[in-house]
């Protein structure tokens, strides 16, 4: 292989990792911004774990606690500071970005991958989108793109374990916050697609790839239950995550929205 070859090769990786510091140089010149609000109600209740008392024992909302755990994660490892989790959300997003890349390659091919991955970590950085702040989309977009990776392989290898794996990661971005079940419900819709397209269609391929699938998804909620009901917070996280939830959903009628 000639080495202009193998410089064309490695131009779309230099690409990629351009679009990635060029983002981490201004989240890392702007991490001294103060928290936003939801910053601060994240921070709170991380720092609260660190402190061994779980969610929704002291503070409370209607979000699942998922980016609790990942602020905890990244206050752990970087400490109890503004510019600390700013440093954190630099990292999730780069890695972000580097999945786009790989997912919009896979997908379709390597220049789409790239300008995937461009517009995804020029965006994420707008105000408009407050993509500054270390909000619950950033944690939950993160195993999402995983999840969709995982699942591709597991479509071309038809392996038992990659769709577990796949579901797991699916049901991660659930426990950042509860839209990320749509993510789920898509990945299952996926797979039973590409099933109903096969002839003659067989029902116990779709039984397990499905299962499996929906298994991994499932197994992350029910851990978490179940460490909350044997901290006895279950009541209380029902209700703030469920009920409450349920109520404040429905302030807008569904015609409106």
């Amino acid at each position: 292989m000639t080495s202009l070859a193998v410089r064309r090769r490695q131009l779309p990786w230099l690409l990629v990792a351009l679009v990635i510091l060029f983002a981490a140089y201004v989240r890392f010149r702007l991490r001294e911004l103060p928290l936003e609000r939801d910053e601060g109600e994240y921070a709170y209740a991380g720092q609260l774990i660190l402190q061994g008392i779980p969610p929704y024992k002291l503070a409370y909302n209607m979000k699942l606690p998922g980016t609790y755990a990942a602020y905890a994660m990244i206050m752990a490892l970087f400490g109890e500071t503004t510019q600390a989790i700013h440093v954190g959300l630099l990292l999730v997003n780069s890695v972000t970005t580097f999945l786009v890349f790989l997912l919009g390659r896979r997908l379709f091919d390597t220049t789409v991958g790239v300008v995937a991955a461009a517009c995804y970590g020029v965006l994420s950085l707008s105000e408009i989108f407050l993509g500054l702040a270390a909000h619950a989309t950033h944690f939950v977009v993160l195993p999402m793109l995983l999840g969709m990776l995982c699942l591709l392989r597991a479509l071309s290898n038809d392996r038992s374990p990659a769709y577990f794996g796949s579901g797991l990661c699916f049901g991660l971005a659930f426990l950042m916050k509860q839209q990320g079940v749509f993510f789920a419900l898509f990945g299952g819709a996926w797979i039973v697609w590409v099933e109903l397209r096969q002839h003659p269609i067989l029902w116990e391929r779709v039984s397990r790839r499905f299962g499996w699938f929906a298994a991994g998804c499932t197994l992350p909620f029910v851990l978490v239950c179940t460490v909350l009901w044997l901290a006895g917070v279950f009541g209380m996280f029902w209700f703030w995550t469920f009920r409450y939830a349920l109520e404040y959903v429905s302030e807008l009628p569904f015609s409106e929205g």
